[in-house]
């Protein structure tokens, strides 16, 4: 999954990349591995993403919940990215909305 957003508290653009569209090493960008799972994102989203891994470790699904444990699969992070940090321009490869997977 390649995700595209920017996040108006920080002021910044970001990138997330899992699975294929993961390329560690990537010129501006930090490994986040949690779990056996490893995602690409940019320093920013890396430095966010591992804040909420150690300190609060959930996400909702939908704006009303439900709320889950925080991890690096692509329907969870995704969600993460929706509802708890915003701004989510695009999803490439991402998970189907209706298998909730």
């Amino acid at each position: 999954m390649l995700v595209t957003g920017y996040d108006d508290r920080q002021g910044c653009g970001y990138v997330l990349r899992t699975g294929p569209h993961a390329e560690p090493g990537a010129a501006g960008t930090q490994t986040v591995t949690h779990d056996g799972v490893t995602v690409v994102a940019t320093p920013e989203l890396a430095a966010m993403l591992r804040d909420a891994l150690a300190h609060r470790p959930v996400a909702l699904l939908g704006w009303s919940g439900p709320q889950v444990p925080l991890t690096l699969q692509d329907h969870t992070v995704l969600g993460w990215l929706r509802y708890t940090v915003g701004g989510v321009i695009t999803v490439d490869g991402g998970p189907d909305p209706a298998s909730g997977a």
